[in-house]
């Protein structure tokens, strides 16, 4: 088999639900459940700014929820 068309992957950071794998073409692969975001660098930093940004004025909006928290890693350390 070629080894061009192997995938061979790296994780970034893994939660319970989440997993951010980058591949050896430098393609982004987000893993929400059974959906997978293929992105490329650029896309994947606006896609993390707007989420960070709609998540902060969520935050602000429903006061009765708790602050914003970090989740858990599903794995005690990636490198």
């Amino acid at each position: 088999m070629n080894d061009d068309l192997i995938d061979v992957r790296e994780p970034l950071a893994v939660s319970r639900s989440v997993r951010v794998e980058v591949g050896r073409d430098g393609v982004v692969h987000v893993l929400i459940g059974p959906i997978t975001l293929h992105l490329d660098r650029g896309c994947c930093e606006e896609l993390s700014t707007t989420l960070a940004r709609a998540m902060v004025r969520l935050a602000a909006r429903a006061p009765e929820r708790p602050a914003l928290r970090l989740v858990a890693e599903a794995s005690p350390a990636l490198p």
